[in-house]
């Protein structure tokens, strides 16, 4: 402790007599202020990017909920040879955000800050950015819990290609950026960059919403299907802001259902 008092008295002494270590210590002084400042003004910037940056997320959810809305005005033309028109009216679309969620296990889950306060009803389906994500298996006033793509006890209805063979969507349990779709008549051409669709069969989701894309195909010589590895087109190891779909002629006839129960 006395040589530390007596180094600051020393440094004193010199900045107070000669000329050029008062300057050299002027200069670090500054320079430390600076970096100090430098660091502060990060921290801070860092601070409202992050703060800006969940409000335009939080806009583009809702604007992609709304754009949802709108496009069902407008009957759904699918790209083929013939023609198809699908009504698509009677899906609702809302803006939620995910709130907590497990991607290391077997049997991952999601929870959604919407509830049925919000119109969001067991078999809601989920899209993040327009992709396929999940479905609501439960749900409260203000909360819902969600089955994603990868947990192993869900499989989803697909297509490969907007007009191209049906199959079964699987999650093998083991990456959380890719699952296979099983059951492809072998005879079915499929080639690595096509796009993987929803068919709409279960009623979770209109037809040709996103799922992936095509990675590779293994053809098995003792089986008479095809499977057909994807990558998913839902991140989520950064999922947070997404949408949810509602079929309202689902919940219409689910509540004529309970009424006559009830009766």
């Amino acid at each position: 402790m006395l040589f530390v008092v007596l180094e600051i008295c020393a440094l004193k002494w010199m900045d107070s007599t000669h000329a050029m270590h008062n300057n050299r210590m002027s200069n670090m002084g500054i320079k430390c202020s600076n970096s100090w400042l430098d660091m502060v003004g990060h921290f801070e910037t860092y601070s409202e990017v992050m703060s800006e940056n969940k409000s335009l997320n939080e806009e583009n959810a809702r604007l992609r909920a709304q754009n949802m809305k709108l496009s069902s005005l407008t009957p759904l033309v699918l790209d083929s040879s013939v023609i198809e028109v699908i009504d698509t009216s009677h899906w609702a679309s809302f803006p939620g955000e995910i709130v907590r969620m497990t991607i290391n296990f077997n049997d991952n889950l999601l929870v959604g800050n919407k509830g049925l306060n919000d119109g969001i009803v067991v078999g809601s389906g989920v899209l993040d950015d327009g992709c396929l994500t999940g479905k609501v298996v439960q749900v409260t006033d203000g909360e819902c819990l969600i089955f994603p793509v990868i947990h192993r006890g869900v499989e989803w209805s697909v297509r490969i290609g907007k007009m191209g063979a049906h199959g079964r969507l699987i999650w093998d349990g083991e990456d959380v950026n890719n699952a296979i779709v099983v059951d492809i008549v072998k005879s079915s051409m499929i080639l690595p960059g096509e796009k993987v669709y929803t068919t709409g069969y279960q009623g979770l989701f209109p037809a040709d919403i996103l799922v992936g894309e095509v990675v590779k195909v293994d053809e098995s010589v003792a089986n008479d299907f095809k499977t057909v590895f994807i990558k998913l087109g839902t991140d989520y190891r950064s999922i947070r802001y997404v949408e949810f779909l509602t079929d309202l002629t689902v919940s219409s006839a689910d509540s004529l259902i309970k009424t006559s129960v009830n009766e």
